[in-house]
């Protein structure tokens, strides 16, 4: 009797996502399809002489969320420059204001926790960064490296089911476990315990929910958060299994 091979076990299903970091570094991903398809933010830090910045990149439109929700009745300056605007937004009592710099995909921005700049410190300002837009995502680097470092560079993928923050491994080598994590094919993966209330670590208690997974590979390192209960969210059909067997397809390449 001829045997017929068993067929091979499926992998589950991936999905590849190309995006470019806020160092301007193309970065490659391969995504379990199951954790859902992934609206895409960044964020980056800049510290100099007489600078210390953060700003928080988003798809093109969210600043529009300032005037209306943040800060309300805020008065709006803007600024076109090449590729995109300089828009300032500063609340009518001057307690606190945020710079956009709003391109046609992408949008980078700061807050100032006080009044905003006058003309020619928002220009000096303006003049430290350079700023470009692109349909994978937006570059914000230093004019000079020679004078002001970057830093805390991420790509932050964001969805109803979950929170994926993507940094280069170098960066977040000293804060993995000192102990050996699990081995998958893109890394190695522990889990840490979220900080947590007491009320919102009895609703994910035995869930996937009660933990963010860490997967550290050559280039690339993964922080990864399911929303549940504590989120007011439904718990998730996935269990722990089910949960790393889609970690072990996951793959990324962050390039130099």
């Amino acid at each position: 009797m001829t045997m017929t091979p068993a067929a091979p076990p499926l992998r589950p299903a991936q999905t590849s996502v190309s995006r470019i970091a806020p160092t301007g570094a193309p970065v490659e991903l391969t995504v379990p399809a199951s954790f859902g398809e992934y609206r895409w933010y960044g964020n980056t830090r800049f510290v100099g002489p007489r600078t210390a910045r953060q700003f928080f990149l988003a798809p093109a439109g969210e600043h529009r969320a300032i005037p209306t929700h943040l800060l309300p009745g805020a008065r709006e300056r803007r600024q076109s420059l090449r590729g995109f605007d300089a828009v300032v937004f500063e609340a009518p009592d001057r307690s606190d204001s945020a710079l956009v710099l709003a391109g046609p995909q992408h949008e980078a921005t700061t807050w100032f926790g006080g009044p905003a700049p006058d003309a020619a410190g928002m220009n000096a300002l303006l003049s430290t960064f350079r700023f470009a837009d692109s349909p994978q995502g937006a570059t914000l680097v230093p004019t000079s490296d020679l004078l002001v470092r970057q830093g805390d560079v991420a790509l932050i993928g964001h969805n109803d089911m979950s929170t994926l923050l993507v940094r280069r491994s170098a960066d977040v080598l000293a804060t993995l476990p000192e102990w050996s994590g699990f081995g998958l094919p893109g890394g190695e993966l522990w889990r840490a315990g979220r900080v947590l209330d007491d009320r919102q670590a009895s609703l994910v208690a035995g869930t996937p929910h009660e933990w963010r997974y860490l997967l550290a590979g050559d280039s690339v390192a993964m922080d990864l958060v399911f929303l549940g209960p504590e989120s007011g969210m439904p718990t998730m059909a996935m269990g722990e299994p089910q949960v790393v067997e889609a970690l072990a397809t996951f793959t990324g390449r962050w390039a130099a």
